[in-house]
């Protein structure tokens, strides 16, 4: 038998199915001898005789040009071999033969669909609208949902995004095909998936001054001989989940899992569990920028479709919660794919067939608005094609966006390779962008690294926006901010007086900040300003503003109750002496007073007022007047 036989008996059972099913309906010839030839050829193919059958198919059109049903039954075997080219020349003839048959309709279905693939909307519009008849109940949402791709795109076309897809240098594409890439907040280290010989595995890069590094294996304790992928990163590229298929002991075919960085090294990978991991099939992670919420990919019982997207979050006791079905209007009967949740905690980035669009896979985003979903919206021309399209990721700043795209390479076969493109500002003006906190926190004495809590609170309304810690041998860390305003940062760590910045991100959003924190040993004579105490000019009741680091102060002296301190407050050199040395004692005051009545003993505190007598800075400039005061604490 010859090889196209072969490959195409796979499609008996269907084809013998769709004979029976039309049996009872009555031929588009009288031909007797055609007919006759036709029969032959549905019995072949009930044989499993495939190529008899084309014989016998091509001798029936030989006797009547006009026979639709022998076109329509080469066009199906051609279809299933992938020669798209002769399916649709026989779908047509089928569909044109005659005004109406047994086939027409069908026919006109099928020939729609393979123009659909192929991008060719206005021919595919018109045979899927003529198809309409013969669409079953059950088919139906798909058939509406084929046909409004159609009119989308159509109308997309006419309106296309301007994009520029640049391959990453070659130093990047090395592999036969890579993909899934990720980055760090601080848009420096790129993690992705790379393929070679049906091995994949996780690579990491990194950026600077435009120059990408040469690539290399994550980690042997995360890389396996077996296949590990699409994984995700938190903000502070210190937090991976990744997929791992056969290499691990696992719950399904392919489960997520998750490790740590210290330092520059990997801790050994753990399996996520069943509060995330099931029976089936669990890939495609995407964390969000704090690493407490994990959306995945997953096939197991629930879902809506075939594939939908989960999300779990960690809860109080740092575990995984069970995982959810993020559900409607996100996740739809069709494939819902590579969930890429934006550093801003909000925007949902995905890949799905099941919403309208260009056809095949699209890429889309939707917000979540008081824990709902809005009704997603597809990205737009040429971002999404009649190709598939996903795994899309966008910089926290939302400036630039890398993807993989399939191309036909010099051996003729097509590979993926990672793209960068500059986000539009169309699209930047639909989703929020972040821009990142980071430095390094150190002993102020020693300048060793150590590790820190570290919170970031919203002065706006004391809300906690950020809670992470520096890494234990780096000191770094990395904190995404997701709006502008004040902010204060809190840093603390046990022996050491806790350390209180503030700083103006008004109208900054889509900049970044780096603020090193040197910690103070608690000792005799060491002493730190609070920078998050406020109050109006020339008044000394504490805003609501200072709450928060008063509250840190509190926990601080009730941790260490046998140690006497004083609170102190200054002033600038404008107005009267006598009047900013009475200011400032009694802004001294109202600070001990706040400690009294949340319970610290204040028989060890003592407030002085020291006026402008010792300033921090010269008061020359107006920025430090302002850093001059402000309120210390001294331990005695």
């Amino acid at each position: 038998m010859k090889p196209f036989f072969i490959k195409i008996i796979c499609t008996l059972i269907f084809s013998c199915k769709f004979l029976i099913s039309y049996s009872q309906t009555p031929l588009s010839s009288t031909n007797k001898k055609a007919v006759d030839a036709y029969e032959k050829g549905v019995q072949a193919l009930k044989d499993r005789n495939i190529e008899k059958a084309f014989s016998e198919f091509e001798e029936a059109i030989e006797r009547d040009k006009l026979f639709s049903e022998p076109y329509f039954q080469l066009g199906r075997l051609y279809e299933q071999n992938r020669q798209f080219g002769n399916a649709i020349l026989n779908y047509e003839k089928a569909v044109n033969a005659q005004e109406k048959t047994s086939v027409t309709e069908i026919a006109a279905q099928q020939v729609g669909q393979l123009y659909l693939k192929k991008g060719e909307y206005q021919k595919a519009l018109v045979f899927l609208e003529k198809g309409v008849g013969a669409v079953t109940v059950s088919n139906q949402k798909r058939y509406k949902t084929r046909i409004d791709n159609c009119k989308f795109a159509l109308e997309a076309s006419k309106k296309p995004l301007i994009i520029n897809p640049l391959e990453l240098p070659k130093s990047i594409n090395k592999f036969q095909s890579q993909y899934f890439p990720v980055m760090t907040a601080d848009r420096e280290t790129l993690i992705y998936t790379g393929n070679q010989d049906s091995d994949e595995n996780l690579y990491v890069a990194s950026i600077k001054d435009k120059i990408w590094s040469e690539p290399v294996s994550i980690s042997e304790k995360i890389n396996t001989k077996e296949n590990e992928g699409t994984a995700s990163i938190s903000a502070d590229g210190r937090t991976l989940v990744f997929t791992s298929c056969g290499g691990r002991k696992g719950f399904g075919s392919c489960d997520l899992y998750i490790s740590f960085k210290q330092g520059e090294n990997w801790t050994s990978p753990q399996n996520l569990g069943l509060g995330v991991n099931s029976s089936e099939w669990e890939s495609q992670p995407s964390l969000s920028a704090d690493g407490r919420t994990l959306y995945f990919v997953s096939d197991r019982k629930g879902s809506l479709g075939k594939r939908d997207i989960w999300v779990s979050k960690l809860d109080s006791t740092n575990m995984w919660a069970k995982a959810v079905n993020l559900g409607n209007p996100v996740n739809t009967i069709e494939d819902d794919l590579s969930p890429f949740i934006h550093a801003n905690g909000k925007t949902l980035f995905f890949a799905s067939e099941g919403h309208v669009g260009m056809g095949g896979l699209d890429l889309y985003f939707t917000e979540n608005q008081q824990d709902k979903w809005r009704i997603p919206e597809n990205l737009g021309y040429p971002l999404n094609t009649f190709e598939d399209q996903v795994a899309l990721f966008i910089t926290a700043d939302g400036k630039k966006a890398y993807y993989s795209l399939e191309r036909d390479q010099e051996d003729k076969y097509r590979r993926a390779k990672i793209v960068e493109i500059e986000v539009p500002e169309s699209l930047q003006a639909k989703f929020k962008a972040t821009s990142f906190l980071k430095g390094v926190v150190y002993d102020a004495k020693t300048n060793q690294k150590i590790q820190a809590d570290i919170e970031l609170i919203s002065l706006k309304n004391n809300e906690l926006v950020g809670k992470i810690s520096s890494d234990a041998q780096s000191g770094t860390y990395t904190s995404v901010l997701t709006s502008g305003g004040e902010y204060a940062v809190f840093v603390s760590k046990k022996g050491y007086f806790f350390k209180s910045l503030n700083f103006d991100f008004s109208d900054k959003i889509g900049l970044d900040k780096i603020l090193d924190i040197p910690l103070e040993p608690i000792k005799k004579e060491a002493k730190e300003i609070l920078n998050n105490i406020f109050f109006d000019t020339a008044k000394w009741d504490l805003k609501s503003e200072s709450t928060a680091e008063l509250d840190k102060l509190v926990a601080l002296l009730k941790a260490n109750p046998d140690l006497p301190i004083e609170i102190s407050g200054h002033t600038d050199d404008v107005g009267k002496d006598a009047d900013n040395l009475l200011l400032s004692q009694k802004r001294a005051k109202s600070v001990v007073d706040y400690l009294a009545q949340k319970g610290v003993n204040i028989l060890k505190i003592k407030a002085e007022g020291y006026g402008k007598t010792r300033p921090y800075l010269p008061n020359n400039l107006e920025e430090n007047r302002k850093l001059n005061r402000r309120i210390e604490v001294k331990f005695l």
